[in-house]
């Protein structure tokens, strides 16, 4: 019984450390970026290809841009702070401002051309469609003798 709790606790310990590494990652990589937060994001595929939503609110569309190289899609952005008019003191505050940085890497072949950003009610909506499929006839040529 006793080897059965010390292997639970142990597993337990290495399940903390990666937790703990991960957190520790994330928090060198804001840092990295100087990002102040993170927007929550949904990404899926569909049969056309990639959407990928962010959650932006309070974010003017000046303020994001989105690049892709490659394989992977990055999308940066900052949110202003509340406009200081009459503003004596915080009470409370949640919402976070601050500029902010996303990256994905894309599972299948994009289109770049055919990529769009649509922006409305505070999310930002990637529509990533699928590279066609090229195909090509491939002659047979016969041996050299």
């Amino acid at each position: 019984m006793h080897r059965l709790i010390k292997i639970r606790v142990i597993r337990d310990f290495d399940r903390l450390e990666e937790h703990m590494r991960g957190c520790l990652g994330n928090l060198f990589d804001i840092h990295k970026t100087a990002a102040f937060f993170l927007p929550h994001a949904d990404f899926y595929e569909t049969t056309q290809g990639l959407v990928l939503r962010l959650d932006l609110a309070g974010v003017a569309a000046e303020d994001v841009s989105l690049s892709l190289a490659g394989h992977e899609l990055v999308i940066r952005g900052r949110r202003r702070p509340p406009p200081p008019e009459g503003l004596r003191r915080f009470m409370h505050l949640e919402i976070p401002f601050g500029a902010f940085e996303r990256r994905f890497m894309l599972p299948i072949a994009i289109d770049p051309q055919g990529v769009e950003a649509r922006y409305v009610d505070g999310i930002l909506e990637v529509q990533l469609p699928r590279r066609a499929a090229q195909s090509r006839q491939i002659p047979v040529k016969p041996a050299a003798e």
